[in-house]
């Protein structure tokens, strides 16, 4: 039996021993650091490539880390044509980082966050074969439940909601709506003041990012392509919606693993302590096995063509 496709709880999160990285390499939209296999890191929602990091510190001692901010977060500005935006535009930016900054020849691991991980999913999709391994935070990909799912119903009032507050001139209640329904009622109100205006700013792009994440995919089938190995993380204090999800990927992908941790919704920036050590371990043993097949193949090309039998 391939082990690989079944379903599989890694046993308590892995302890990892890396040391950080002394410096992380900024440049515009991005953040790049180390060498070796590439990790290509995406963040959620109202998030940005800072997002990511503490991870990115630990990861640079071994690999390629590239953190990148999606259309609207960050130093991007808002998509150039908003009202037709999609999912596969929020692609399409994520590939053209990539194919700048990875050899074309490279397989890269694809780590993605709530919004950053519905368009994780769907990059792999897409770049069939350029994936090696993929590590999603409860993805938003809520075209995976069905239409009349309860817990979808406060998701599109929500959705609903923000474009009509930010219409009236309130970004702040709108903001407010969409941090308390993902971290709990008084979320926001528990923030800095410096912490409300930071989030504020970026709270344009999230009714683009709920029409996206909401677009797509069109049912199970639409992820059951993606034969990556995949490990699913999500948290025991998370909304009943993300948990949903986890659960329709846990049977749709043919190759996953999953882990809980104690923590919400946004895990990986409350409690990275807890999250990071299993995307770390995760990556780690995939990049091992990419690196010994690699070596295998480079091995067999080199071997000499047996004698011919006399």
């Amino acid at each position: 039996m391939n082990t690989l496709n079944i379903h599989t709880d890694l046993e308590g999160p892995p302890r990892i021993n890396a040391s950080r990285a002394a410096a992380l390499g900024h440049q515009p939209g991005c953040l790049v650091a180390g060498t070796g296999a590439p990790v290509v890191l995406l963040h959620s929602s109202l998030g940005s490539k800072a997002q990511w990091t503490a991870l990115a510190e630990r990861l640079a001692s071994r690999f390629r880390v590239i953190a990148l901010d999606l259309w609207g977060y960050g130093d991007n500005a808002m998509p150039p044509t908003p009202a037709s935006f999609t999912l596969d535009d929020e692609i399409r930016h994520v590939a053209d980082h990539v194919d700048r900054l990875v050899p074309p020849h490279a397989r890269v691991h694809v780590v993605g966050h709530s919004y950053g991980g519905v368009a994780a999913l769907r990059f792999a999709q897409r770049e069939r074969g350029r994936v090696a391994s993929l590590t999603l935070y409860e993805p938003v990909a809520f075209g995976l439940l069905e239409r009349d799912d309860p817990t979808l119903v406060e998701v599109r009032r929500i959705a609903e909601s923000i474009p009509r507050l930010i219409d009236a001139g309130l970004p702040r209640h709108a903001t407010e709506l969409f941090v308390d329904f993902w971290s709990g009622t008084g979320a926001y109100g528990r923030l800095s003041s410096s912490a409300q205006r930071h989030v504020a700013r970026n709270i344009r792009k999230v009714p683009l990012d709920f029409h996206a994440a909401l677009s797509w995919p069109s049912g199970s089938e639409s992820v059951r392509s993606i034969a990556v190995p995949a490990l699913l993380l999500s948290g025991t204090r998370s909304p009943e919606v993300t948990q949903r999800i986890v659960q329709r990927l846990m049977h749709a992908l043919p190759k996953r693993y999953a882990g809980r941790v104690e923590a919400g919704h946004m895990g990986p920036v409350t409690a990275p302590q807890l999250v990071n050590p299993w995307i770390e371990a995760f990556i780690d043993m995939w990049a091992e096995r990419d690196a010994a097949l690699e070596a295998y193949r480079a091995a067999e090309s080199l071997a000499p063509f047996p004698a011919a039998a006399d």
